[in-house]
């Protein structure tokens, strides 16, 4: 199976739940996803962040979430984004801007694992049921 996104929104749950949608349990052939977007685009930098610092593509389905909301707090996704790409004054301060978001991004997964690791160990396999 493939899916190829063309018009790649500025929320990775978004992306997720499109992921989500032929990717689920039981599926027995390899599922295969292409991102299209310009380079340099917010786009771009947004996959870059996702893939590179937290491999969002290789993620459970729901554990974005678990990431995102430490991150955002009360916002969007797409408004962090947006304040990075509106609020630089040049390449290199949105270079610097999406780079801090991407370290953000790495350390509220490595706090979400820990997290999760710390609930397997006081409460067993079957902890989330």
């Amino acid at each position: 199976m493939q899916m190829v996104n063309y018009d790649l929104p500025w929320n990775p749950m978004k992306i997720e739940q499109r992921i989500g949608r032929i990717h689920r349990i039981g599926q027995e052939k390899e599922v295969m996803i292409y991102n299209l977007c310009a380079a340099g685009s917010a786009e771009d930098y947004i996959l870059q962040i996702l893939d590179k610092k937290i491999n969002m593509f290789e993620m459970v389905i729901g554990e974005i979430d678990m990431v995102l909301g430490r991150v955002t707090g009360d916002r969007e996704f797409s408004e962090v984004v947006y304040d990075i790409w509106i609020n630089s004054r040049s390449e290199q301060d949105r270079e610097k801007g999406f780079a801090q978001l991407g370290t953000t991004l790495k350390r509220a997964k490595t706090g979400y694992k820990k997290t999760k690791d710390l609930d397997k160990k006081l409460f067993g396999e079957n902890y989330e049921l």
